[in-house]
């Protein structure tokens, strides 16, 4: 075993109190509209952290990137997150998707489409969103068996117990208590508490391995790298064969086509108190990931660099040995930095890192839990009844989706044969779904001559070609697309059939100010929404008459956005004219990056954040003791507007 009594003592306490805290919390859930979506009163920060990193399996999937593929991967990473944040700032399809005040977005497919289409996209969704959290609980139970080295099996009166299926269960139960018990609510307030852990830690972490492994180190261990496959020039990398410019170009592509469309977070969106909230709340979260990106950075390069590098034989040695018993080349590709990571860090800090990844597991497990189980229920069930259930019935209901998700995740990754890098599978995965799904949100939102007719064929389109990339990636071995290449052939087919079948059928002009609560469908003495118009203001999602500090984020994360666009511009354009800047600057390039800009950085808003949780949830918990229950505020749709009336 590779933790002391002090790091279980760590888990313990930590575990504990997160149980502790979601025993607390439930209390507060007393409606369908607190359990889907904490009644729409959490704040930026909260909604923020909630939103969460991605628990134990993003961090397997984002070390598994880096390791294979190094520094060159994150110069194609800074430019999707650069037009990540120019999403969040712009508050593109964020704010209008909050102005129809859906619970789910099938539920805006419904008013902006028809109650067919809402369950035939929400069907759509949830098996892609299953099939993707599929393999959540296999990636993590491995995970945790490496990092605290558990053995194979155990024995209980003689009989050979296996660890895996124990692990899954263990960890697939605490989620789904937190998911049922107090539904969005619970899941909230947890996430919260273990995204705040999780930011502490990883600051602790990152100090511990600039410490135990400088930065000169791991440049030498990288610069063993095959010719033509470097670990810290991009213009050098061009036989990385998965994670190359076009992975990440398609990446770009498909930040913007998708905005919104992936409902695993959909709750957490749908909960803040007003669409501005909803804006401030994806800019917060660009802050908020500052520190996790570096930490997902430099550890799987410090393992490269002990590993495949001259400097650190013992680690190098020990890691090997660990591996070697994996049979499995994918699951050993894996699982070998959490190996290297459960080789390195020393008591006390081992145990604070894995009571995090037990966490993040579960806080992501919670999320996807209630995210496909409620949708499943609210965008499939009861549409197809035809007619709302009684409060407590859907509330029961509800619980059933949630654990029906938990079921069907043990027994897929009990029996699911993993094929290629997990990202991969995640893009092929998503497409079934978000490969029409772009056209018909951006559409549907932006453009009043989409028609329903364009939808369907949009989202089969979709579907068709991502359920046949899965087929074909399964028994044709050596099929020439990855899986992001088959998610971008069908946005391209899928965007097409939207617009095409649109213009060529009858023409149709959607009331777009009833279904974003505007003019005269307005709330009488409510905020009046704005329509608006290209500026720099519009740029930012900020409004004339938004609090100073607001606006001074919104800018700051403007000029941050375009500033690093402005270098990935630059440095491209001198490195293609140039043939290649020198490794030398390269070094230099990604100390600053890394270590300067994003390390200090990153310390400086988990502190800011870390408070205006804290406020955040403080205040939930207050209006949440003082709301009053809107049974009818339940997600059905009612003359194709939603029963919420509070803005």
């Amino acid at each position: 075993m590779n933790l002391t009594a002090l790091d279980w003592v760590i888990v313990g306490v930590l575990m504990a109190g997160l149980l502790a805290l979601a025993a607390y919390v439930k209390r507060f859930m007393r409606s369908v509209s607190d359990f889907l979506a904490a009644n729409r009163m959490a704040g930026r920060y909260i909604v923020s952290v909630s939103n969460g990193f991605g628990g134990a399996i993003s961090m397997v999937a984002l070390w598994e990137m880096t390791y294979a593929n190094g520094l060159p991967a994150q110069w194609g990473m800074l430019l999707m997150t650069m037009m990540g944040l120019c999403i969040a700032i712009s508050g593109f399809v964020v704010y209008r998707l909050r102005e129809t005040r859906a619970l789910t977005l099938a539920q805006f497919f419904e008013m902006r489409y028809s109650r067919r289409f809402r369950i035939f996209a929400g069907s759509l969704s949830c098996v892609s969103g299953f099939l993707n959290y599929g393999i959540f609980p296999a990636v993590t139970a491995k995970f945790v068996m490496m990092f605290i080295g558990f053995p194979e099996a155990f024995q209980i009166f003689g009989v050979q117990v296996p660890v895996f299926p124990v692990l899954m269960a263990v960890n697939l139960s605490i989620a789904a208590y937190i998911a049922c018990s107090g539904g969005e609510i619970s899941i909230m307030l947890t996430d919260f508490f273990q995204g705040m852990v999780m930011l502490m830690v990883f600051l602790a972490v990152m100090f511990f391995f600039f410490h135990r492994f400088g930065w000169d180190d791991i440049m030498v261990g990288l610069r063993t790298a095959p010719e033509g496959a470097s670990m810290i020039n991009p213009f050098k990398a061009g036989k990385a064969a998965d994670f190359n410019a076009v992975y990440f170009l398609i990446g770009v592509m498909g930040a913007f086509y998708t905005t919104r469309a992936w409902q695993a977070k959909s709750a957490a969106g749908a909960a803040a108190k007003t669409p501005h909230e909803t804006v401030m709340a994806g800019i917060v979260s660009n802050w908020r990931e500052l520190v996790s990106q570096l930490c997902m950075v430099i550890i799987p390069l410090a393992a490269y660099a002990a590993i495949k590098g001259p400097g650190f034989p013992e680690i190098a040695s020990a890691v090997k040995e660990r591996l070697a018993v994996i049979a499995d080349p994918v699951i050993r590709t894996q699982m070998t930095v959490p190996t290297f990571v459960a080789c390195v860090l020393p008591a006390g800090l081992m145990g604070l890192f894995a009571a995090t990844v037990m966490m993040m597991a579960i806080s992501t497990d919670s999320m996807y839990m209630h995210a496909w189980g409620t949708i499943f229920v609210q965008d499939v069930v009861l549409p197809s009844r035809g007619r709302p259930a009684d409060q407590k019935r859907h509330l029961l209901m509800l619980r059933l989706g949630v654990l029906s998700v938990a079921v069907f995740a043990f027994f897929f990754s009990l029996l699911f044969p993993m094929k290629e890098f997990v990202l991969m599978y995640f893009a092929l995965t998503g497409a079934i779904y978000m490969g029409g799904a772009g056209s018909v949100i951006v559409g549907g939102l932006y453009w009043k001559r989409g028609t329903a007719a364009g939808a369907w064929v949009a989202m089969a389109v979709g579907s068709v070609m991502g359920i046949g990339g899965i087929l074909v990636q399964q028994f044709w071995k050596d099929f020439p697309l990855n899986g992001q290449h088959i998610y971008f052939w069908t946005m391209c087919a899928s965007i097409a059939s939207y617009v095409g079948v649109s213009l060529l059928g009858p023409r149709h002009v959607h009331d777009m100010d009833k279904l974003l609560h505007r003019g005269k469908y307005a709330d009488a003495g409510g905020p009046q929404p704005v329509r608006r118009r290209f500026s720099l203001r519009s740029l930012t999602g900020v409004e004339a008459d938004s609090p100073f500090f607001d606006k001074f984020i919104a800018y700051g994360t403007l000029v941050w956005s375009f500033g690093w666009v402005a270098v990935f511009v630059a440095v491209s354009v001198i490195g293609a004219a140039t043939g290649g800047l020198t490794d030398f600057f390269w070094e230099k390039f990604w100390y600053v990056k890394l270590i300067l800009i994003t390390g200090i950085l990153g310390t400086i808003c988990t502190v800011w954040i870390a408070a205006g949780g804290f406020r955040d949830a403080i205040y939930l918990v207050r209006d949440l003791r003082a709301e009053k229950i809107d049974e009818t505020d339940d997600g059905f749709v009612r003359d194709e507007k939603n029963n919420d009336n509070r803005g």
